[in-house]
């Protein structure tokens, strides 16, 4: 899909056989492509290649930014090394033209695109927008805008930092180009691309003992109201069949009873403990699985590389807050094995607890969801699935109350379906050492597998408790009820329910008409006196001036589309 630059300014390119310290001047961005088909068994000689390239980065003046194309394993390999005398910016996903296929292991569908500036101001990047995708069933757009149309852009939405909209193939042209468009903004003036992916140096992985048949599961399911490393100690070694961690990100989240704001060193040394407390209970052959933001994943790989054998890096694309001009999407899903992973589970029919579908299968890229061409897609001439891969974007976050519990941080239950679908067999033992208000633990029992719920806090641990007794009482803890929520995971306020005497939609359009008569965004008394409409329902209904005035401008998809 083409992409466009709000700035219209594209950064001009120059290719090289060769690294040359002659070739940098200020406002140059220098992007290596360091090859992005992995080998098995194999991993990069990082050291050799930060000796390559040190000479090179350590030349690169203040103004400059410096790009990396690898395979995922390589980037969580980089990113510590860079960290040291770069800035990381960003970590964003590509497409590949076609996904490498794994035995045992989910085909690897893309690869990673690093991007590091040498100052530690404010990234300056272009404004880039993706054309709309539109599904080839329905012929509207993929994602469903409902009634808000009229604040999105005719052409499209803000570029993401997971890019399917292009396919990598053995050409990298396509991203080169995008970066160009990227940087097009002071200070950047021109792209310094260069291909040394012949010159990168593999080796050899230790060989790992042969995987092992599962083993009787003793453990009963339980959920433990304690502290994870206390909890994990007193767990029997080689107990466990997969675990799963969603810890605290340390980026100031509100929990019941955890300081999500503690010295970076110290939250990580707390996250060593207990990735060193997890692999003594996993049985071997099993695997854990932790997600993060990428940054941090890079961090607990660099720990973890030490015991757990690689596996695989899940790319998750899960829409979070838009707060910056490239939106935040990517998470990554670390998955490791306690020496060589038993092959991976496939259940071909195992039907989802929440979806009731296929859990083997994704709706294809492109697809929209909306129930009523879903209903019509369900015919054998139309065949709107595929399998699985290693980047899931059809798993979305829960964005209603209705879905959500008193916990500020909550998993969509798919999620943790395709994981235990993946990674366990039935009658398995499932284990969370934060298992917060219950996703894992329920999905679990819901999936027929049996779990281990740890929760420092009480008040969570009876969510998750109350919502277990649902599942044996038959009731779905997943269900649309109306809860009292107190628990927030966004940084905008909650407004209080009330009746619209006119919708949303119909004021903000006024203050766009406003808008257009005087040639620029109205001011608050400016609207007082021109709008068709009480100035109190723009006070009650809005949350800010900002969302008032958010169709202003080059706002308003066609209808068509």
């Amino acid at each position: 899909m083409p992409h466009k630059s709000e700035s219209n300014i594209k950064i001009s390119i120059r290719e090289y056989d060769e690294l040359s310290i002659s070739n940098i001047n200020e406002g140059s961005v220098s992007f290596f492509n360091l090859g992005t088909t992995p080998r098995a068994n194999h991993s990069v000689d990082v050291e050799q290649l930060k000796v390559q390239l040190s000479d090179y980065i350590e030349a690169l003046p203040s103004s400059s930014a410096a790009c990396f194309l690898c395979d995922s394993q390589t980037a969580m390999e980089l990113i510590p090394i860079w960290k040291q005398s770069l800035k990381f910016r960003l970590w964003v996903a590509v497409r590949r033209e076609n996904p490498i296929e794994r035995p045992g292991n989910l085909p690897d569908d893309h690869a990673a695109l690093l991007i590091f500036t040498v100052d530690e101001k404010p990234f300056q990047h272009a404004k880039l927008q993706i054309e709309y995708s539109i599904c080839p069933a329905c012929n509207k757009t993929t994602k469903d805008y409902g009634g808000k149309k009229h604040l999105y852009s005719p052409y499209g939405t803000l570029m993401s930092d997971i890019w399917r909209d292009m396919r990598l193939g053995n050409c990298h042209n396509l991203v080169i180009d995008r970066l160009a468009d990227l940087f097009g903004v002071e200070p950047y003036i021109e792209l310094l691309s260069y291909d040394i992916s012949e010159s990168i140096i593999w080796i050899e992985n230790e060989e790992l003992p042969a995987e092992v048949p599962r083993s009787d599961n003793l453990l009963e399911s339980a959920l433990i109201n304690n502290d994870c490393i206390e909890a994990l100690g007193n767990l029997p070694e080689s107990s466990i069949d997969f675990a799963f961690a969603d810890p605290p990100y340390n980026i100031n989240k509100k929990y019941d009873t955890w300081d999500d704001g503690i010295q970076i060193e110290e939250y990580f040394n707390w996250c060593d403990e207990w990735i060193d407390a997890i692999y003594r209970v996993l049985k071997p052959g099993a695997v854990f699985c932790i997600i993060n933001i990428p940054l941090w994943v890079a961090r607990h790989f660099l720990h973890a590389k030490q015991q757990y054998q690689f596996l695989d890096y899940i790319c998750w694309e899960g829409l979070s807050l838009p707060v910056r001009n490239i939106m935040p999407a990517h998470y990554g899903l670390l998955s490791m094995s306690k020496g060589r992973a038993n092959p991976l589970a496939r259940h071909d029919q195992e039907i989802s607890p929440t979806t009731k579908e296929n859990a083997s299968m994704t709706i294809k890229e492109w697809y929209c969801v909306r129930q009523s061409c879903v209903k019509k897609r369900n015919t054998p001439n139309l065949a709107d699935r595929q399998p699985i891969t290693n980047i899931w974007w059809d798993i979305h976050r829960l964005k209603h109350n209705s879905r959500r519990v008193d916990h500020p941080c909550q998993l969509p239950p798919d999620l943790m379906k395709r994981l235990i679908y993946t990674y366990t067999n039935e009658g398995d033992i499932v284990l969370d050492p934060f298992n917060g208000a219950g996703t894992t633990s329920l999905v679990a029992q819901l999936m027929n597998r049996k779990y281990i719920g740890i929760e420092l806090s009480e008040k969570y641990h009876v969510i998750a408790t109350e919502r277990h007794q649902e599942i044996n009482e038959g009731i779905d803890p997943f269900r649309k009820a109306e809860r009292k929520i107190s628990a927030k995971n966004s940084r905008v306020a909650r407004r209080k329910k009330q009746k619209y005497v006119v919708s949303k939609k119909v004021l903000q359009l006024d203050v766009k008409r406003i808008a257009e008569e005087l040639g620029k965004k109205p001011t608050k008394e400016e609207v007082k006196e021109l709008s068709k409409y009480p100035f109190e329902y723009f006070e009650d209904y809005f949350i800010d001036w900002g969302e008032v005035c958010g169709a202003v401008g080059k706002k308003g998809m066609n209808e068509n589309i």
